[in-house]
């Protein structure tokens, strides 16, 4: 009877990490391409403080319902943005935006002098070949956390 019970154990836990693993392979929100602008620590002052950093990436709502990033957060800022880079006369500007809509089967590229995540206030300088953890919230979609590469 033990034997039986601990099959039917194994089994379920089997079945868990099977739909588990279905559930992540099919969720609507990919990402793709991460990676992160390097940024030393400032020599002069030795802190970071008032130091950005910037995240870019590439989403991809494969859902069949609309959807959009509507925040970020990450442990090595004080804050984190979504922004994106516009052309004010002939000075180039970051601002912030709300949200970044994802529309069902489209695909969002956040690249340098577009749309990407701003880290505001850096807690330590991001080096190549450092990794840092960002987490994506959607409207709808489940949080997405990436490991993000620094090059």
């Amino acid at each position: 009877m033990r034997r039986l019970a601990l099959l039917l154990l194994a089994g379920l836990l089997v079945l868990t990490m099977g739909l588990v693993l279905a559930r992540a392979a099919d969720a609507p929100i990919q990402v793709q391409g991460a990676w992160a602008r390097s940024t030393p620590m400032l020599p002069a002052s030795g802190h970071m403080h008032g130091t950005t950093g910037a995240v870019y990436l590439t989403l991809r709502n494969s859902g069949a319902t609309p959807d959009a990033l509507v925040a970020a957060t990450s442990d090595v800022a004080e804050a984190v943005e979504l922004h994106e880079t516009v052309m004010e006369g002939t000075v180039m500007r970051m601002r912030p935006v709300a949200r970044l809509a994802l529309p069902a089967g489209a695909t969002l590229a956040m690249k340098p002098g577009g749309y990407h995540v701003m880290l505001i206030n850096l807690k330590r300088g991001l080096a190549p070949g450092d990794t840092i953890s960002l987490t994506l919230s959607f409207a709808n979609a489940a949080p997405v956390v990436v490991d993000v590469p620094v090059r």
